[in-house]
């Protein structure tokens, strides 16, 4: 976002996009947007575009991930923590990825990590 806004001021003040461009890749580095990208916002400010926010896109809503099913999965692994995504996607009907997505994003929760052998400590003298 601040990128473009940086084409958009550049546009106004009549540099071309290959100068905003440069200029861009001296202030950002490997993080600038890409040439096409410049020429693309360069374009679309020609055609008469002021906004320099995404527009909505069409598409599926996610489904799996509801408010709902949140809930849903924060009360089971509450009940038992030893479940495993494919359980709990196999109880809800929903796929592995949503059920990672939800315990990872919204409810996070981090697998706690298990050694069965736990490195031994050698002392100096050895």
């Amino acid at each position: 976002m601040e990128q473009r806004v940086n084409i958009k001021f550049c546009f106004k003040l009549g540099k071309t996009a290959k100068e905003t461009h440069e200029m861009l890749v001296k202030v950002y580095g490997v993080d600038a947007v890409s040439k096409t990208c410049v020429f693309e916002w360069f374009k679309q400010f020609r055609d008469g575009k002021e906004v320099v926010k995404d527009e909505p896109r069409s598409g599926r809503p996610p489904t799996s991930t509801t408010p709902d099913n949140i809930e849903r999965v924060r009360r089971m692994l509450a009940d038992d923590r030893r479940l495993s995504l494919r359980m709990v996607a196999e109880k809800l009907k929903i796929s592995l990825d949503s059920v990672s997505n939800i315990i990872h994003e919204h409810v996070q929760k981090r697998k706690k990590k298990f050694y069965a052998f736990p490195t031994l400590r050698r002392s100096s003298n050895v």
